[in-house]
């Protein structure tokens, strides 16, 4: 892995490092270190990155905000990449925003909001980059960015670039059906004008529903994603997880469908509860819960 990491650090201008705490890059503040760990700094780099990757059998895993990932106390025994530069920048044309997969989903959301903008209000309060919330279709509100994507350019698993419309991209309740290896790049959002009080307003509620019903403890956000006609949450409380703690995680006490880290958490802490959750849910309510999470590691 040293080898080509001197090989990439000629090659791409962006950071390129080995044994990375993934710790420090995700919102559980748990996970132990990728092998190596690159922030392309444009299209070229990133296509650059992930072909010398393929050329040497090295797994890669593209790496968003982190708000959604466990990483396993193991590691991460390939290239976790993570995407700098041209991919953290937007620009307007019209009622579009064109945004790089690597943009903060809240940062674009305050800045379409300030400009007088709708569509991304529910947005404001979601922790991420916008590839993520492409690629798991995240929402809140009843709403979700699959509604509002005009279009996606994507690298395909053999590297060839697409540009997918919003149909194509076939987004259902917290995912989008991309292909296993789709790499988000770009993503256009459609926008609409609204008067500034009512996005004022509905951007207050959001962020304000969050800080009231979401836990401010390091955490993943919700765990599982929530069965049809029912809520993850609500089963979790009625079946006594509510609080349930093993080691430094715990089953927030705010809301039963997260769970956070108080303090020296790990993620085998973490999977404990997991499978704690999983079981009581299932022996009390027959439902078998689908994490909404993303693992990563042995």
């Amino acid at each position: 892995m040293e080898d080509l990491a001197r090989l990439l650090r000629e090659k791409i201008t962006g950071p390129v490092r080995t044994a990375e705490p993934l710790s420090r890059h995700t919102s559980f503040r748990v996970g132990g270190p990728a092998a190596l760990f690159v922030e392309p700094q444009s299209l070229a780099e990133l296509v650059m990155v992930l072909s010398l990757c393929r050329e040497q059998a090295i797994s890669c895993f593209i790496l968003g905000g982190g708000t959604n990932l466990l990483v396993s106390d193991g590691g991460f025994d390939g290239a976790v990449v993570r995407l700098g530069g041209e991919f953290k920048t937007f620009f307007y044309s019209g009622l579009t925003v064109d945004c790089g997969a690597g943009v903060p989903l809240p940062t674009l959301a305050l800045d379409v909001c300030g400009k007088g903008l709708s569509n991304l209000e529910f947005a404001v309060g979601i922790p991420g980059t916008l590839g993520g919330a492409l690629v798991m279709n995240a929402g809140a509100h009843g709403q979700s960015i699959g509604q509002f994507v005009e279009e996606a350019v994507v690298l395909d698993r053999d590297l060839r670039l697409h540009s997918l419309v919003g149909q194509q991209l076939c987004f259902s309740y917290r995912e989008s059906h991309l292909e296993p290896g789709t790499v988000v790049c770009r993503v256009k959002i459609q926008l609409a004008p609204r008067h500034h009080e009512e996005i004022r307003q509905k951007c207050e509620e959001a962020l304000l529903f969050r800080r009231k019903r979401q836990p401010r403890q390091p955490s993943a956000g919700s765990v599982f994603k929530n069965p049809p006609g029912q809520a993850a949450g609500r089963l979790l409380e009625d079946a006594g997880l509510k609080g349930l703690r093993v080691g430094g995680a715990m089953f927030s006490t705010v809301h039963a469908n997260f769970i956070v880290n108080c303090g020296g958490a790990t993620a085998a802490d973490i999977i404990s509860l997991i499978g704690q959750a999983r079981t009581a849910v299932r022996g009390k309510y027959g439902v078998d819960l689908s994490l909404e999470i993303k693992l990563l590691g042995e």
